[in-house]
């Protein structure tokens, strides 16, 4: 899987690739630290390749490419018992 950040212009970064949801979380936790940007909301949408995870942004979003059904699913769990809520809350 690999987990990118999609900016206002629809650009893709790319943060990091892992097999491991656990990880890529933690890396998006630390990109919102990093900027000092503290969503009050998660929500995630499931794609035909992947999974959108959209804050409090109109326009930018995190995109995990490459999930499977189980990994999606492992990753709207982090989301969802992570401090800043999520899908569903």
């Amino acid at each position: 899987m690999t987990l990118y950040f999609v900016n206002g212009s629809r650009q893709m970064k790319k943060l990091m690739e892992s097999d491991y949801a656990d990880d890529l979380y933690d890396v998006m936790m630390g990109f919102f630290e990093e900027h000092g940007k503290y969503p009050h909301f998660l929500e995630t949408e499931r794609v035909d390749d992947g999974l959108k995870i959209r804050f409090e942004s109109q326009c930018e979003y995190f995109y995990l490419q490459g999930a499977e059904e189980e990994e999606c699913e492992e990753y709207e769990a982090l989301v969802r018992e992570g401090s800043l809520g999520g899908s569903g809350l």
